[in-house]
């Protein structure tokens, strides 16, 4: 039986976080300080998805709402979101503003490494998305770019 995705955490207090924090042992941990009502944090959490399955083992994401826990938003001074922390062992590494997944990447892999879960092993060039390149694997995955191909060929021929 396959195993259950990975998730995203929605940190649920103070006392829950610190609970994370500190059980995480050698693991990094990426942290987004969000808002239910901020558009930007809703565009980048299916990508935080994503990267859970992806870093699985290595790294846990976990979500703040600023709003639910606003003494963590204090303590961490987080002014704008989405905010990320990259934290290992207790101690803060990186903090970042803004959606921008290739920046939230990058900046992971700066800390963490490359990911080894699901992500496309096609090469992305700058402005490809990754829903652009999984579409592209699967359909040569599947024969549907190789059909298509062969179908409108045929048809040039008469």
């Amino acid at each position: 039986m396959a195993s259950a995705p990975k998730k995203v955490i929605v940190v649920e207090s103070k006392t829950n976080f610190d609970s994370i924090i500190g059980g995480a042992g050698n693991k990094h941990i990426l942290v987004e300080f969000y808002a239910t009502w901020c558009g930007p944090c809703a565009l980048i959490g299916p990508r935080l998805e994503q990267m859970a399955n992806e870093y699985a083992g290595r790294m846990l994401i976990l979500k703040i709402d600023v709003d639910d826990h606003e003494e963590l938003a204090i303590e961490y001074e987080v002014t704008s979101m989405p905010t990320f922390l990259i934290i290992k062992n207790k101690v803060t590494l990186a903090q970042f503003v803004g959606s921008n997944a290739e920046k939230v990447e990058s900046t992971v892999e700066k800390f963490v490494g490359k990911p080894e879960g699901n992500k496309t092993d096609i090469p992305e060039r700058a402005g490809t998305s990754h829903a652009v390149a999984e579409a592209a694997k699967n359909a040569l995955a599947t024969g549907g770019a190789e059909k298509r191909f062969t179908k409108k060929s045929t048809m040039d021929k008469k």
